[in-house]
C-alpha cells in the first residue's frame, strides 16, 4: 500500500510542528479578496480550497526584488537566505515549474541566491481537484497530479488526504510526525483514482505544444502572423510577470549615502529596453521581433537548453493578458493558421 492518510483535523497540528523550525507560506485572503501566498501566522486562516489560478511561487526563489549584497569601502558583505521554509497548497504546475527552473539556475552555473533558497524549502503540493477554464497542464504533463519530482503530494479526499511522498525531505517531514497519519485502505486509493480521473475530465483545453513546435520549426508560421500578435500586445509585461517560467531579470547598483547595494530585479524580454547594448543599441527596437521572442524562447529555445517547454499550461497569462494573446491562444490559432492554408 502505497502513501499515507492525514485526516484533516489532523493538519493544523501537522503544519504547526513543521513550523516550528521553518517559516510557514501559505494560501491565504487579503482584506480586497484575493488570495495569495503569504507567511502564515495563524493557520486556521490558510485558505484549503483556492482557485487553480494562484499566483506562481516563483518570487519565494527568485524574488521581484533583492539585494545581492552591499560594500562599502573596504568590506563586502553578501547577502543570502539561509532560513528553512515550508510551502504548502501550490499547485502540480508550480512544482513542475520549479523543477525546470532548477535545470536554468542550478546545471551549468549553479545560482547560489536560488540554490540556497531550493534548498532550504520544503514543498507540499495539493492536487488540482478544479482546474479553472484557462488551465491546459494536463496536456503538458504538468498536472493536475505529478506522478514525480514533488516533496509531498496531497489529494483532497473530502475529510482526508491522501500523502504521497517524493522526496528525502518530505520523507522526514512525515517520519517525524507518523503517529498523526495513517496507512491508506484499499477504499483511500480507489478515492484518489476517482480524484483524479474526475480533475483530468474537468478540463477545458487540451493543447500539444509539441505539434506547435514542429509547425514553427518547418517555417509553416510567416512573420505576418507574428505582426499580428504584436499589434495587439501592449507590452504590459503581465504575462512575463505571472509566469512560474519566465526568470529574466537584471542587475543594477543603488547608491546611498554610506554604502552601495547591488539588486537584482525582474526584467521582460517583452519590454523595449531590455536587451539594450553599449551606444544604446536596440537589437530588437521592433515589437514584433520581442513578441516573437517570448513565444519562440518558450516554444523553441526552452526545450533545446532547458530539455522542456517553457511552459506548464498554468493558464495565469490567459487570465492577466487584456489583449488575449496568451500561450493557448496563440498556440491555437498557430494550429488553425496552419490547417486553413493546407486546406486552401
Amino acid at each position: 500500500m502505497k502513501g499515507w492518510i492525514l485526516p484533516k483535523n489532523s493538519l493544523s497540528y501537522w503544519l504547526r510542528q513543521l513550523r516550528k523550525d521553518s517559516d510557514l507560506i501559505g494560501p491565504l485572503r487579503t482584506p480586497d479578496g484575493d488570495i495569495v501566498f503569504e507567511s502564515v501566522e495563524k493557520i486556521h486562516e490558510i485558505v484549503l480550497d483556492p482557485p487553480a489560478s494562484l499566483p506562481s511561487v516563483k518570487e519565494f526563489f527568485l524574488p521581484q526584488y533583492e539585494t545581492v549584497f552591499v560594500f562599502k569601502t573596504d568590506t563586502v558583505r553578501p547577502i543570502q537566505e539561509k532560513r528553512k521554509r515550508v510551502i504548502f497548497g501550490l499547485r502540480s504546475c508550480d512544482v513542475a515549474a520549479l523543477r525546470l527552473l532548477d535545470r536554468f539556475f542550478l546545471d551549468s552555473q549553479p545560482d547560489p541566491y536560488y540554490s540556497e533558497r531550493r534548498k532550504n524549502t520544503l514543498l507540499i503540493s495539493v492536487v488540482c481537484n478544479r482546474p479553472d477554464p484557462t488551465c491546459f497542464c494536463v496536456g503538458i504533463g504538468a498536472g493536475p497530479y505529478l506522478k514525480e519530482g514533488f516533496d509531498i503530494q496531497l489529494t483532497d479526499l473530502g475529510d482526508r488526504y491522501m500523502v504521497e511522498i517524493g522526496s528525502p525531505r518530505g520523507r522526514r517531514a512525515v517520519r517525524e510526525y507518523s503517529f498523526v497519519f495513517q496507512r491508506p485502505r484499499k477504499t483511500d486509493l480507489e478515492d484518489q483514482f476517482e480524484v483524479q480521473l474526475s480533475s483530468t475530465a474537468r478540463f477545458q483545453q487540451r493543447i500539444n505544444l509539441e505539434g506547435v513546435r514542429s509547425l514553427i520549426l518547418s517555417q509553416r508560421v510567416d512573420e505576418g502572423f507574428w505582426q499580428e500578435v504584436a499589434n495587439r500586445c501592449i507590452q504590459c509585461g503581465g504575462c512575463v510577470y505571472v509566469c512560474p517560467l519566465c526568470s529574466c531579470f537584471t542587475v543594477t547598483d543603488r547608491v546611498y549615502q554610506e554604502h552601495i547595494e547591488r539588486v537584482r530585479l525582474w526584467d521582460a524580454c517583452l519590454f523595449k529596453g531590455f536587451t539594450r547594448l553599449a551606444g544604446g543599441i536596440l537589437p530588437n527596437d521592433a515589437p514584433v521581433s520581442r513578441t516573437k521572442r517570448w513565444f519562440y524562447h518558450k516554444l523553441i529555445y526552452y526545450p533545446e537548453g532547458i530539455g522542456g517547454f517553457g511552459c506548464v499550461g498554468c493558464g495565469r497569462c490567459a487570465v492577466v493578458c487584456p489583449s488575449k494573446i496568451d500561450m493557448a491562444t496563440v498556440v491555437l490559432n498557430i494550429k488553425r493558421v496552419s490547417e486553413n492554408a493546407v486546406s486552401g
